[in-house]
């Protein structure tokens, strides 16, 4: 019975697919053919990444400190370098995101424009005479090779991991989205963790240059082929009015962003999580050093049980993937991360208290692998969701923006735990240098890993406190969120006359919807308890914020901003700024220009992004004007609310 209700599953699945291969289900915005291109591309996209990963500045990179034989002294201070290099990045590299306007998307042209230079630059990296060049010019050449890579992989990275959140605004479908992506994405460091191996053993162990010759071409340049995939076969898909969206100015985005409580509840409990920084070695450590030291191994035969070892511990991502939007469906994002912390502080715990028994530690570190693969999930959709929280906070989604500034605080956090890391406890307490046969030794290597593993744990410990306070955005919350959005969006293309077929009829049901749906709850509150008096409490939260939504220019804050506004509009942009504003006509040309051809499209986009310059260049001065006048607006379509969606929807829709 059990197998012919699989089969049927299987089979409705096989049916499913063909069904909306180009088509979405209903309710749903991705076909399954994006899906796979998005997912394919991920595993050319994570071959370049994991590749890169191999040009650290830390001596528990093999490359650094095995095969090009840096001192970890000097590749700690190297790392100074580089965070103090990277104040300046970080920001800039944020705001070119949150400012980019394409017509082939926001994030897409960085997987155009960025996989490939990276390949080239790790496998030029690889082809360097490192036999005959001196210490100090091997030192120079990973550190400037290092600079080189992050103008060029961050932006590939980001890129791919926050195109799954605008590919849908539904959150239920990015986190199915981010679940079968990652499942098929993870085969590349499943692949990577079982070949590289292998392949280094026959080159003299990923302890020689030679091995990296042959690596850093195959997963560096043909991973940038592969990623490809990624931006051909992709669209985006923002909540946004269909008007010109004026460019944010740095400072506007970041006093913004700064105000969003969960991105700081997700930047606090991620910088307490960096403790588990050293963690990581340890399997190298032990898995790589160690099996070779217990179990008396030829480098061959260390080389491919390392692999095995590795593509093993990858397994473990597979059946938490499975679990992942199960569980999200089941308790939530929130509480799976909680689960997540929970569930690795335990396996590390086990890893500390075993780890003279090798294979019980093999346990454990599988255990954790488990538990950490939870976050492939739930960090990419809980950022989507803190997004969409921004942009109906503010108007302003700040992807660029609201992720590198976090980035540059953390990186000082990351400068200080690596220096307390690699300098005050591997160097200073426990020894290592660049006498890395040493950790062939169990006498030290124990030591220094125990220490690692402890620091880690007072790291996951210590992050559930600011997580289970200040996150409290829960999925009925979100849904709430969107669909204020789609409410103010149609709002404001109404306005604009730019409303999609069936866009405002859809906005005047979420609303009427949720009045209907809230009324329904409220009555079956008072005899509810439990679980489901708590599940009917937030369910009316989050139909509660679309019904404030009608007043929400009553609320006196608001009232405030409005006030300040018209002050504002009462002066011209003349007086106020010495300046003319220039009309959209030559914008609206640009946009109602052919595109039938490929000449014809690139000729627009070169048209759109030239009236889009001169446009820029008023917002960017005159940008709390352009807010101000946005605001009032707004006001008024809010003032004929009742107008608009009992008496115009039909006629706007015909």
């Amino acid at each position: 019975m059990k197998e012919k209700k699989l089969g049927a599953k299987v089979k409705d699945l096989v049916s499913s697919v063909k069904t909306h291969w180009t088509t979405p289900p209903e309710g749903r915005y991705v076909p399954y053919k994006e899906i796979a291109a998005y997912s394919v591309g991920g595993i050319g996209v994570k071959f370049v990444i994991y590749t890169a990963w191999y040009i650290g500045l830390s001596a528990t990179s093999l490359l650094a400190g095995s095969a090009l034989g840096l001192k970890n002294g000097d590749l700690v201070k190297l790392t100074m370098i580089a965070t103090v290099i990277g104040i300046f990045l970080v920001p800039l590299r944020g705001m070119i995101i949150d400012n980019t306007r394409s017509s082939k998307g926001k994030f897409r042209p960085y997987l155009l424009y960025t996989g490939i230079p990276s390949g080239i630059l790790l496998t030029g990296f690889a082809f360097l005479p490192f036999e005959s060049m001196s210490y100090n010019q091997k030192l120079w050449a990973l550190f400037i090779t290092y600079e080189l890579l992050q103008l060029c992989y961050p932006f590939y990275d980001q890129a791919y991991t926050t195109l799954v959140q605008v590919m849908s605004p539904n959150s239920t479908e990015r986190a199915d989205v981010i679940t079968i992506s990652t499942f098929i994405y993870s085969l590349a460091p499943t692949i990577l963790g079982f070949l590289v191996p292998i392949l280094a053993g026959f080159t003299g162990g990923l302890e020689h240059i030679n091995a990296y010759r042959i690596i850093m071409p195959i997963f560096g340049i043909g991973g940038a082929l592969i990623g490809l995939f990624s931006y051909t076969g992709t669209k985006e898909r923002i909540i946004v009015a269909k008007d010109y969206t004026p460019k944010v100015p740095f400072f506007k985005g970041i006093g913004a962003g700064i105000q969003n409580k969960y991105q700081w509840a997700r930047s606090i409990t991620g910088w307490l999580i960096l403790l588990q920084g050293g963690i990581g070695s340890v399997t190298t450590w032990y898995f790589y050093y160690g099996i070779k030291d217990v179990l008396g191994l030829s480098t061959q035969q260390q080389g491919v049980l390392n692999g095995t070892l590795t593509t093993i511990l990858g397994a473990a991502a597979t059946p938490a993937m499975l679990l992942a939007p199960l569980l999200i469906r089941k308790v939530g994002k929130r509480n799976l991360f909680i689960i997540y912390i929970l569930g690795t502080t335990v396996s590390m715990i086990g890893m500390f208290l075993f780890i003279k028994q090798i294979w019980v530690l093999f346990a454990f570190t599988w255990l954790r692998g488990f538990f950490t693969t939870f976050t492939l999930i739930t960090d990419g959709a809980m950022n989507a969701d803190v997004l969409d929280y921004q942009q109906y906070k503010t108007g302003e989604r700040l992807e660029g923006l609201m992720a590198q500034f976090v980035t540059f605080i953390g990186t000082f956090i990351g400068m200080g735990i690596t220096y307390l890391t690699n300098t005050v406890l591997m160097q200073n307490t426990y020894g290592l240098t660049n006498n890395y046969d040493d950790l062939y030794k169990a006498s030290f290597r124990e030591p220094i890993s125990k220490g690692m593993i402890l620091l880690a744990i007072v790291g996951y410990v210590l992050s559930l406190i600011p997580f289970i306070t200040m996150y409290t955005l829960t999925e009925e919350d979100h849904e709430g969120h969107i669909g204020v959005l789609k409410i103010r969006a149609a709002l404001e293309d109404y306005a604009t006359g730019a409303l999609s077929a069936g866009q405002l009829e859809e906005a005047k049901q979420i609303y009427t919807g949720a009045l209907t749906q809230l009324k329904e709850l409220e009555a079956q509150l008072p005899a509810a308890t439990g679980k489901e008096k708590r599940q009917i409490q937030r369910m009316i939260k989050g139909l509660q914020i679309i019904k404030d939504e009608k007043n929400r220019f009553d609320d006196p804050a608001m009232q405030r901003r409005v006030e300040k506004a018209k002050a504002l509009l009462s002066h011209t942009v003349e007086e106020l700024y010495g300046i003319s504003e220039p009309t959209m006509d030559r914008y609206n040309t640009a946009k109602a220009m052919d595109e039938s051809t490929k000449a014809a499209a690139k000729a627009k986009a070169q048209a759109m992004r030239e009236a889009s310059k001169e446009l820029d260049r008023f917002h960017k001065k005159a940008y709390n004007y352009i807010q101000a006048r946005k605001l009032v607006k707004q006001l008024e379509y809010y003032t004929h609310w009742e107008t608009i969606f009992e008496s115009e929807s039909a006629a706007a829709e015909a």
